[in-house]
């Protein structure tokens, strides 16, 4: 999954990447894998020689852009649609170096995100359904394309009244198209109240925060309150100083793994596994089949599917393995429409 880190210039985007890369990145760019204790066990059970855990990408290498300068930030928006999620910045601090000296407020920042993914959104719609109705003309359209320009038609009339879009109901044989588009209405967002160091534990006292809360609520999205440098720093000490640190701040824990899974619970997706040798963990969305998990997998597997063997993680582990459960009775045998559960441990028999 790949996830962009967006927000005005010198909001403490790269901070924040900073923290969670742990300083590990190429060129704007960090793989983080995700903590996962029952991929762990399974593969020590498993006596894996290699484990693959579920990573999140994080990108910290959209375009500069200038508020004076509405070109440049189409060029941000146009590579931030292309990746999974978004994750918009705000300051929350005092800074001598904030653009144009402009007073802390993160609420209108994020009302300008909002209004600048509605336009974008609304320019791809108008682009697509100008091609369509060329196609309409020509005669050549199929049943699809017709339900593809009403529901675009609904969904332009749902950003234009400053109404949810993810209430339309997309038919699923367009959904490969729509995801194809990339809409940012339709797109995980998590917002990041980037306060400073002086507040942590205190931001809900702030007016300013407490504003920018209301406008999330009622865009249905999550905040995350958290001081970039902070964690950044945290992360640089030795473990065994980080706990006296947070301490000495009032804080029981840091906040970027909120964040991380946030961002997660965001992308209404869950974890399944491969076990052996090589042992894995896959994201699959929230709702798909075994033969989705196959496809996941490899594409030869979902096509030459014939039947998967499941068992629950926790089974397994708890019953000593893969090997074990099997003797045990409690794998089952599943069909191509079995819905994966969270944690679900696959094995797909196959023939192409």
């Amino acid at each position: 999954m790949k996830i962009a880190l967006i927000g005005i210039p010198l909001s403490g985007c790269t901070t924040l990447f900073e923290a969670l890369s742990g300083g590990h990145a190429r060129e704007g760019v960090a793989s983080v894998p995700l903590p996962d204790p029952r991929l762990e066990a399974l593969a020590k059970l498993a006596g894996a020689k290699k484990v693959v855990p579920v990573s999140f990408e994080w990108h910290d290498d959209l375009p500069e852009w200038y508020p004076d300068k509405p070109e440049t930030v189409r060029q941000t928006l146009s590579m931030a649609r292309q990746l999974d999620a978004l994750v918009i910045v705000l300051r929350l601090f005092d800074s001598p170096y904030a653009p144009y000296h402009a007073p802390i407020d993160p609420r209108r920042d994020l009302q300008f995100w909002l209004d600048e993914f509605a336009l974008s959104d609304l320019q791809v719609i108008e682009n697509r359904r100008e091609r369509l109705q060329k196609l309409f003309q020509s005669h050549k359209e199929s049943a699809p394309d017709r339900a593809e320009f009403q529901v675009l038609g609904q969904m332009a009339h749902a950003l234009q009244a400053g109404e949810d879009v993810n209430a339309i109901a997309i038919p699923k044989e367009l959904e490969p198209r729509f995801r194809g588009y990339g809409f940012f209405a339709r797109k995980p967002k998590v917002v990041v109240a980037n306060i400073g160091e002086r507040v942590l534990g205190q931001e809900h006292s702030l007016p300013a925060f407490q504003s920018l809360l209301a406008l999330c609520e009622a865009h249905h999205l999550p905040c995350v309150p958290l001081c970039a440098p902070f964690e950044r720093d945290l992360l640089r000490l030795p473990e065994a100083e980080r706990v006296e640190f947070l301490q000495m701040m009032g804080l029981t824990e840091s906040r970027l793994p909120l964040l991380v899974r946030t961002v997660y619970e965001q992308l209404h997706a869950q974890v399944f596994y491969t076990v052996g040798a090589d042992t894995r963990a896959w994201l699959l969305e929230q709702g798909g089949t075994a033969l989705d998990a196959a496809g996941t997998i490899h594409t030869d597997l979902a096509r030459g599917f014939i039947r998967a063997e499941v068992c629950h993680a926790d089974e397994v582990i708890a019953l000593g393995g893969w090997q074990n459960a099997l003797k045990a009775n409690r794998v089952q045998l599943v069909g191509k429409e079995y819905l994966m559960r969270d944690g679900d441990v696959l094995h797909v028999r196959f023939n192409v």
